[in-house]
């Protein structure tokens, strides 16, 4: 293990046999980094993804301890095959988690996400096999993905505050239809904000069901559409 500090943040890199190196870092406002080493980008082995937050059944087996207690933003950075489980189990301890990132995790292919208490936002950016996502933490506030669109199978209508949907790279699958997007709307037609990329916009908002759709939300302040996909 090797350690670095610099004012109001902790480095820590340790250098494990079964998925190499992980860089941690601790900063100011219970924010932890996890940087796993990333796998060969070309060739990924593929993986499914399932993480369990804030389940009092877990977490009353595991009573919160200092190292776990403080973190309320997690980001998740090259997670593969190899590191998925360690990962899972460390965030499943981390009873006062609030904000979740999932960033460049190569060979993810489907993943599940569930909350039963305290998530308020989850951000997954930039996983480029991701197919299938199945999001269960129903106080979900802010929702900001990134990627190519995948098979989502929410479970909940969401209230979103901040919603994001950024596949200007087109859908994760060659069988994609327009209706396979009625699920997302059903999620994202409550939100305050939303932001949608301009591939989405021009294919969906043609579908009457999602025009009908966007016209009874009387809760979207803002709709952003991004040109530059």
């Amino acid at each position: 293990m090797n350690y670095f500090s610099s004012r109001n943040t902790l480095r820590f890199r340790f250098h494990c046999s079964e998925y190499g190196l992980l860089s941690a870092i601790i900063a100011p406002n219970n924010k932890l980094h996890l940087h796993f080493s990333a796998e060969n980008m070309q060739n990924p082995t593929h993986f499914g993804w399932q993480i369990e937050l804030n389940n009092p059944n877990n977490l009353s087996h595991h009573q919160p301890t200092p190292s776990t207690s403080f973190v309320k933003t997690l980001n998740l950075i090259s997670v593969n095959h190899l590191s998925n489980e360690a990962a899972s189990c460390m965030v499943s301890k981390f009873g006062l988690l609030e904000n979740l990132k999932i960033i460049g995790c190569h060979g993810l292919e489907s993943m599940s996400i569930a909350s039963d208490t305290k998530l308020l936002s989850l951000t997954i950016f930039d996983c480029p096999h991701s197919k299938s996502l199945h999001i269960r933490p129903y106080k979900l506030r802010t929702f900001l993905y990134r990627g190519k669109f995948p098979c989502f199978l929410p479970e909940f209508h969401f209230n979103l505050g901040n919603a994001m949907l950024d596949s200007r790279q087109g859908p994760a699958y060659n069988t994609f239809k327009t209706c396979d997007f009625d699920r997302v709307l059903l999620t994202i037609k409550n939100s305050e904000i939303l932001t949608l990329c301009k591939w989405t916009f021009e294919i969906d908002l043609r579908h009457a069901k999602c025009n009908k759709m966007f016209r009874a939300s009387g809760q979207i302040h803002k709709i952003t559409v991004s040109r530059s996909g």
